[in-house]
């Protein structure tokens, strides 16, 4: 997912020390949170996910989850807060067996950004890419599909001029390339990060959010509508489920 991010802005770096227990209703900025010691466990609803001492947790902005010291004594990790534009982001969980610097760039990133000054700063965002280069080679697809992107150009296409039309039929874009659905897919993942009933929920919910927190509508039907969601139930879920949040908590915040 990191080798699709964009508009990367508003870089923090500080010590944790959580309580036994949290529970954080809807994340503002998306994290990388490196265990220095004791482990953690993080509940999101529908999984659950433990990061180790030395392994590092992304969460993303608009997650919301409980998270509990699986150790009593210390509980500290290094924090990389960040806002950036993804395809499409989930928790996950990372090791660093094959990238012992890992540790260090984020212990070096905390002592710049606590003791530094503004061109030390410049240093943490060149650490700070350095780790987004070791991520996203393990998440980059496979390359052979991913070379095959000029196949499902005729869907591109369709997709682009069509996003927002609810009458869209993702698993018939297939046909426009004269290609198998799971040929289609496999390569679509490829080059995307993520299936193309996921990319569409992101761009749609993005979209809508926007128009949200704008409010340049009369009600979250026809924000609905505007973004392709003939129903207005179907969207309130899809909403939650890419933001934490209901629209109509958006709403009540607009």
């Amino acid at each position: 997912m990191f080798y699709n991010m964009k508009n990367l802005s508003d870089i923090t770096v500080y010590h944790t020390n959580p309580k036994p227990h949290s529970i954080v209703r809807c994340r503002t900025n998306n994290a990388f949170l490196l265990r220095t010691s004791g482990g953690r466990l993080f509940d999101f609803g529908d999984k659950t996910m433990i990061a180790a001492k030395g392994q590092m947790i992304f969460l993303p902005r608009g997650s919301a989850y409980e998270s509990t010291s699986l150790s009593e004594g210390e509980n500290r990790g290094i924090c990389i807060s960040f806002k950036a534009d993804f395809s499409y982001s989930i928790p996950s969980v990372y090791s660093f067996e094959g990238f012992p610097e890992a540790t260090h760039i984020f212990k070096t990133m905390v002592d710049l950004w606590d003791n530094g000054n503004e061109t030390d700063h410049y240093k943490c965002l060149s650490l700070f890419y350095t780790l987004l280069s070791y991520l996203s080679g393990i998440d980059h697809p496979d390359y052979s599909f991913k070379r095959k992107g000029s196949v499902i150009k005729p869907a591109l296409d369709y997709l682009k001029s069509h996003l927002y039309d609810p009458s869209l039929k993702i698993n018939s874009l297939h046909a426009l390339c004269n290609i198998s659905d799971t040929y289609f897919r496999k390569i679509f993942i490829a080059n995307y990060g993520v299936t193309p009933q996921k990319y569409v929920m992101s761009k749609r919910i993005s979209k809508a959010t926007s128009l949200i927190e704008s409010g340049d509508y009369n009600t979250i039907s026809e924000v609905a509508l505007a973004v392709g969601y003939s129903d207005p139930l179907y969207f309130s879920r899809a909403f939650k489920k890419i933001n934490g949040t209901s629209p109509s908590d958006i709403n009540k915040n607009a």
